[in-house]
């Protein structure tokens, strides 16, 4: 295997020239009973044990195995080579999968419709999913023993992505400071003395050894409470790969980069959310793209919703065409850098899924990572639509380069935004479209990437103009979203109008929209 261990101090290996970045290779349709002949799983003292096909003191089958019952193909040993994940034959590999609910919190929301993880699972190889890892979250408070948690918990699934052909990453799923003000070093370790050699020989695992330390916010002290840690599962589990968070929820690859954990197959792990600012290539070099040149990234979550029901006040607050796209793009750009999207899940947000596992599509995550996984192409809902390049006027514009135009420019980042002028205190906005347009209806994007609830729109009319005259089409008060939609009316529509009487709940107080999108019947 062809991998370069990372020392304290020693400067990254060269990676160019290197292969191309591979995918892991096509599984086949998920089975639901494992043949004895086909996979063998014996479970010894501390360890699983996955022969391969032809191993010596594998028994044949007594009768051929139809094809349609064929095994899955095993899967290569990870590691890291330079800053790439790679296989056994030393090829780059980029992950892309997506993390599932925790299985001790299932069936925790009253009002949603529970699944059984081991089926939410198969639904990430099924139906066009198309994931080449599972993220499992394992959380540990609670009465349950390490090893009870394990029985439960987490051995079912990795037996069940052994069965897939997937990987499937253990992740210790602490939200916590760590050391003397949070998680004791003795409680991960004795989670890792557990689960290390009990994997250690099954290629299909790669251990997440603490999903988001917060604080102290250092490096140093960091790592100085993970490196033993990190020595203990190398001592029984030389090969597996290890993804490497650190504090901040996750965000300090950069430090990681400046001075990484000792020991080898070792990958770093960032969180991002659209809280932390716009997914253009200048902010995410900075967050953990400069660093994924040196050492090896793998995102192991991010995620985004409309503000709403299905995300949360602050943190995952975004849309498809604004945040989702760009970071497609950019991560699209970079095959060095593996991802795993949070939540596959109808329940913890964001999720992907309604409360009824009716896949959420639109502006919502789910639908463009399913597209995303398949290699799909999944376009800006904010960029197309009738009113796309129409003529629009405002009552004022904060600059030359935020003038009303930009509220019809099919572009919902930040900087697609009209801005109104500071003191306007009740801005209009006006749309002429090019022809009349039977419209269904009028969604407004509004506020700031990044920003949370208090930079959208607060008071507003949406006004539609038709050969009647203008008539309102529906009136917001105290909104919180950065999405709103107006219906159509059932004449054709020349003209859309916005009427602001309390632009935001924020200073500056002045308009922040990102696009009206004339939806046509």
């Amino acid at each position: 295997m062809l991998r370069t261990n990372h020392h304290r101090g020693r400067a990254p290996q060269p990676t160019s020239p290197v292969p191309a970045v591979a995918r892991p290779p096509a599984r086949p349709p998920r089975r639901h009973a494992l043949a004895a002949a086909a996979l063998a799983l014996a479970v010894a003292g501390l360890g699983l044990m996955v022969p391969a096909a032809g191993a010596a003191g594998v028994a044949p089958a007594a009768e051929p195995t139809p094809a349609a019952e064929a095994a899955p193909a095993a899967v290569s040993r990870l590691g890291t080579s330079g800053n790439k994940i790679v296989n056994a034959a030393g090829t780059p590999v980029q992950l892309r999968g997506v993390s599932v609910l925790a299985p001790r919190h299932n069936a925790e929301c009253p009002e949603c419709h529970p699944k059984p993880i081991s089926d939410v699972i198969d639904m990430t190889v099924s139906d066009g999913w198309q994931s080449d890892v599972v993220r499992l979250p394992v959380t540990v408070w609670g009465s349950l023993s390490v090893e009870d948690n394990v029985a439960q918990y987490v051995d079912p699934y990795v037996q069940q992505a052994v069965e897939l052909g997937i990987y499937i990453i253990v992740d210790l799923h602490y939200v916590s400071d760590y050391g003397s003000t949070g998680v004791p070093q003795s409680t991960v370790a004795e989670f890792w003395d557990y689960v290390a050699p009990l994997y250690a020989d099954v290629p299909n695992v790669i251990y997440e050894v603490f999903n988001e330390p917060v604080a102290p916010a250092s490096w140093a002290t960091w790592k100085a409470y993970i490196q033993p840690v990190v020595d203990d599962i190398r001592a029984v589990a030389p090969e597996t790969l290890l993804l490497m968070g650190g504090p901040q929820w996750s965000t300090y690859v950069n430090q990681a980069a400046a001075d990484p954990i000792v020991g080898n197959d070792i990958a770093y792990v960032y969180h991002l959310y659209p809280n932390q600012g716009d997914a253009t290539a200048a902010n995410l070099d900075a967050k953990f793209g400069n660093a994924a040149q040196q050492i090896p990234v793998i995102l192991t979550e991010f995620g985004w919703n409309p503000p709403g029901e299905f995300s949360d006040p602050v943190v995952t607050q975004g849309t498809t065409s604004g945040w989702g796209i760009p970071l497609r793009q950019y991560l699209d750009a970079r095959p060095h850098i593996s991802w795993t999207a949070w939540l596959f899940d109808n329940y913890w947000k964001p999720q992907m899924f309604d409360h009824d596992w009716n896949l959420l599509g639109g502006e919502h995550q789910g639908a463009m990572i399913k597209a995303w996984l398949a290699d799909q192409p999944y376009a800006s809902p904010c960029a197309d639509h009738a009113a796309v390049g129409a003529t629009a006027v405002a009552s004022s514009s904060g600059s030359a380069s935020s003038g009303a135009a930009k509220a019809v420019d099919g572009d919902c980042t930040n900087a697609g935004r009209w801005l109104s002028a500071a003191g306007d205190t009740t801005p209009t906005l006006t749309i002429t479209l090019d022809a009349p347009t039977v419209v269904d209806q009028v969604d407004v994007y509004s506020g700031f990437i990044g920003g949370g609830s208090v930079n959208v729109l607060r008071d507003f009319t949406v006004e539609v103009h038709t050969s009647a005259g203008w008539q309102q089409a529906a009136v917001f008060d105290d909104n919180t979203l950065g999405l709103v939609s107006a219906p159509g009316p059932a004449a054709a529509v020349d003209q859309v109008r916005l009427v602001i009487t309390d632009p935001s709940n924020y200073t500056p107080d002045v308009a922040r929209v990102f696009e009206v999108a004339v939806r046509a019947a």
